[in-house]
């Protein structure tokens, strides 16, 4: 084992660089030193999670390249046009999934006022859950249930009840008009059956 590689095992290296060397002049006479991690001061503006196959529809006229699908499969985040009432966020699984509990994360450093607000978590189930199962309410739309809501940090996050069983879907529903433009920049699912990373994409985050 060479010298740099052993050096390598000992030193602990932080991405992105926790300092920055300020200035190009030396002290050595004559020497410039053009020294700058190209990582310093770059922030996470979303966090990706591998979610369960879905088809991935919104309402919402997305900014440019930042669509949800790409918030989904972890590759950016969605970056969404004012919302407004009955604007839809949803999530039909390829096949019914198990889902013991969800996270949608909205906002982001640079844009920590782009969150939603007023806005259900909705989940489809597969069957209807038997009378006293659940307490869930149903929501206006057939079939679905509501399961938890967006709180005043941008940020929805809960369980689901063993009762509802497997999910064919879930929807995020706009129930008031926004003076902000949204962002999802967090989305994860907890599966019963197959754990994966909770916390989808603050940019919106379910866990399945």
């Amino acid at each position: 084992m060479d010298c740099k590689k052993a050096k390598e095992k000992l030193w602990i290296h932080y991405k992105p660089s926790l300092f920055q060397h300020i200035g190009t002049h030396s002290s050595l006479k004559g020497k410039v030193q053009k020294l700058k991690d190209k990582q310093f001061g770059k922030v996470e503006l979303f966090k990706p999670h591998q979610n369960p196959p879905a088809v991935v529809t919104t309402s919402i006229k997305p900014y440019k390249s930042f669509t949800l699908e790409k918030a989904y499969r972890g590759e950016s985040f969605f970056w969404g046009l004012l919302p407004q009432q009955g604007d839809e966020l949803c999530f039909v699984f390829t096949e019914p999934v198990l889902i013991t509990h969800y996270l949608f994360r909205s906002g982001n450093v640079e844009h920590p006022s782009d969150r939603f607000y007023k806005t259900t978590v909705e989940v489809l189930p597969e069957k209807s859950p038997a009378p006293g199962a659940v307490l869930y309410k149903a929501s206006n739309t057939s079939g679905y249930l509501i399961v938890g809501m967006f709180d005043e940090l941008g940020v929805a996050e809960g369980s689901v009840a063993a009762g509802v069983g497997r999910v064919k879907a879930v929807a995020l529903r706009v129930q008031a008009e926004s003076d902000n433009w949204a962002i999802i920049s967090e989305v994860g699912d907890c599966c019963g059956e197959r754990h994966v990373s909770c916390l989808i994409g603050t940019t919106l985050g379910t866990s399945l």
